[in-house]
């Protein structure tokens, strides 16, 4: 059977907000107000999913058998997140400490027919989370982070930098505003496309719709969703291999859905998944009609909410 290979390649969806056509409607962007001294809290949940499906081949005599088979496994953990505002400059962006601890784990699978090596990969991603760690970052106005650490964007592993881009951003619990104003209602989508041909590049469709937020103060929710999909380039050839390696398809879908205040652009409850889904065609094998094809699927989905 051929060993499942977990890959994962995420974009970053980046996610802003508009005031709804009520009394807080305004023409002028929705901007993050931040009073210096002032605390947040925050309770974050993620789960991690991993599946994989193949063909196992067998040769019995003059004739191959084909078996197939669809692995699953998963993750959830838990922490607390309290940012502080240090500083305050007059253009109004802030120096933001921000603290993670309080981590609960469970991610060693219950079921045996959990192959080890694919629950050890959920493992050790859970464990790479687990890191209560004290981290100093400067936020805009409009939600942009500078200074974030390095090591935040190591979050699964060199392999995947673009899944670790994703994950730095869907962990902070704050969200890029618009710096255009936006009205509440509106729903927009556009085409993502590939204009230079390169099958690497990912096209697809982005749709932008604003709902209305229940809320004790006033609020807006916005959710935003990716369909995308692109090829990665065939592997060189080499001596033991004359064909080269099939190409393979990456599809991507993100998520997110998030309730901001109208009075500061704080965040106040957020719901945020991607998933990669790998299609690769395998070599042909003697006897079966059609080429196997391996696939994984990789989501990630991280629900925040703010603690009183």
């Amino acid at each position: 059977m051929r060993r499942p290979i977990i890959s994962a390649v995420l974009l970053f969806s980046v996610l802003v907000v508009s005031p709804p056509r009520s009394a807080f409607a305004q023409e002028k962007p929705l901007t993050r107000t931040f009073v210096r001294g002032s605390e947040e809290h925050y309770q974050l949940s993620v789960a991690i999913r991993v599946e994989t499906h193949g063909i196992s081949t067998e040769r019995i005599g003059e004739k191959t058998y084909a078996t197939p088979y669809a692995h699953v496994a998963e993750g959830q953990l838990s922490w607390r997140a309290t940012r502080q505002v240090m500083a305050v400059k007059d253009e109004g962006s802030a120096g933001i400490r921000e603290s993670l601890d309080q981590f609960r784990l469970s991610c060693d699978s219950s079921s045996d027919s959990t192959p080890a090596d694919l629950q050890k990969s959920v493992r050790e991603t859970c464990a790479g989370w687990q890191t209560p760690s004290l981290m100093n970052y400067e936020e805009d106005t409009f939600g942009l982070i500078r200074g974030l650490p390095q090591g935040v964007s190591e979050l699964i592993g060199p392999d995947s930098p673009l899944l670790s881009l994703w994950l730095r951003r869907a962990f902070r619990p704050s969200v890029i505003l618009p710096k255009a104003p936006l009205h509440f209602g509106d729903h927009a989508s556009h085409r993502i496309s590939n204009s230079s041909g390169d099958i690497a590049n990912p096209e697809g469709e982005e749709s932008v719709e604003w709902l209305e937020a229940p809320s004790d103060t006033p609020a807006a929710t916005l959710h935003v969703s990716q369909n995308l999909s692109w090829i990665d380039p065939p592997k060189k050839k080499t001596v033991s291999d004359s064909t080269g390696k099939p190409n393979i398809r990456q599809l991507f879908y993100a998520d997110s859905l998030n309730t901001i205040s109208l009075l500061d652009g704080s965040l106040i409850k957020a719901s945020r998944s991607a998933t990669c889904e790998t299609k690769e065609l395998l070599d042909p094998v003697p006897g079966l009609p059609d080429a196997p094809e391996f696939g994984s699927k990789l989501t990630v989905t991280v629900t925040m909410r703010r603690l009183p």
